[in-house]
C-alpha cells in the first residue's frame, strides 16, 4: 500500500478517470450482475448438486475474489494512480480505522438483524434457504475464515475502494455511486433470494457511507471480514459425520 492521499482528498478539478479505468468501472458494474443473474439462472446451486462446499463452493469464490482483486490492483497501477486513490494509503493503518470498523460492524449487524425481521413479517421478498452453505467441519471452517478475508479485501477495494470513487469522479455525487455500485454488489448475492439482494444493497449503502466517512477502504474491510467470520462463531450446524 501506498503511502500517499486517498483519491477523495484531491483536487476536485482531477476527475479524470483514465479509459482503463472506466472499461472496467462497466465490468464491475455491469458484467458481475450479468455474469451472477446467468449463473443463477443456468446452474444454480442447489443443496443436492453440493458434494463438497470447499471444491465446489468455497476454492471457486475465494479464487473469484483474488482474480478480481487482482484485476483492480493491476488496473491502478498501469493507470499510474497509486492506491491512495482506493483509500488504501499506509495512513489509512490506523488503530482509529480499526475501532470504527468494529463499531461499525455492530451497529450495522444490529440494524440489518431489526431490517431482516421486518422483511420476514411482511412476506414481500422471497428469500432463499442457503444455510447448507455454511461450514460445519473444522476444515470447512478453516477455509471459510480466508474466504471471509479474501472476500473482504476483494469487494471492499472493487466495490467501495474502487467503484464508488470512480462514480463519485465521474458524476460528481456520492449519492449516485453509491448507490449503483451498492446494487451491482447485492447482484452477487442472487442465490440468497429477492430479499438477500435487498439487505445485501442495505448493506452496501452502510459500507459506502463508511468508505465516505472515514475516507478509507480499511475500516470497511475490518468490518466486512467480521461480518463473515462472524458465522464461525453463530453457526455452528449439524453434529458432523
Amino acid at each position: 500500500m501506498q503511502d500517499s492521499e486517498p483519491i477523495m482528498k484531491a483536487d476536485p478539478a482531477a476527475r479524470a478517470v483514465p479509459g482503463a479505468q472506466r472499461y472496467l468501472l462497466l465490468l464491475i458494474l455491469f458484467g458481475y450482475p450479468a455474469l451472477s443473474y446467468i449463473l443463477n439462472q443456468y446452474n444454480p446451486i442447489e443443496p443436492e448438486k453440493i458434494i463438497s462446499k470447499i471444491s465446489q463452493v468455497y476454492l471457486p469464490a475465494l479464487v473469484i475474489q483474488l482474480f478480481m482483486l487482482l484485476v483492480v490492483l493491476t488496473v491502478i497501477r498501469r493507470s499510474e494512480h497509486d492506491y491512495g486513490s482506493l483509500g488504501l494509503a499506509k495512513s489509512d493503518l490506523t488503530w482509529s480505522n480499526v475501532l470504527s470498523g468494529v463499531i461499525f460492524f455492530f451497529g450495522a449487524w444490529a440494524m440489518i438483524i431489526l431490517i431482516r425481521g421486518a422483511v420476514e413479517r411482511s412476506g414481500y421478498l422471497p428469500e432463499k434457504e442457503f444455510i447448507f452453505l455454511l461450514p460445519v467441519t473444522a476444515t470447512e471452517r478453516i477455509v471459510w475464515f480466508f474466504l471471509s478475508l479474501g472476500a473482504a479485501l476483494s469487494e471492499e477495494i472493487t466495490f467501495r475502494g474502487f467503484a464508488v470513487s470512480r462514480m463519485k469522479m465521474l458524476t460528481g455525487g456520492y449519492f449516485i455511486a453509491a448507490t449503483v455500485s451498492s446494487a451491482a454488489f447485492s447482484m452477487g448475492h442472487l442465490y440468497q433470494g429477492v430479499a438477500g439482494v435487498f439487505l445485501t444493497f442495505v448493506y452496501g449503502m452502510l459500507f459506502a457511507g463508511l468508505f465516505v466517512a472515514r475516507r478509507s477502504v480499511f475500516p470497511c474491510i475490518i468490518a466486512h471480514f467480521l461480518q463473515d467470520a462472524m458465522i464461525l462463531i453463530v453457526f455452528r450446524g449439524p453434529a458432523a459425520n
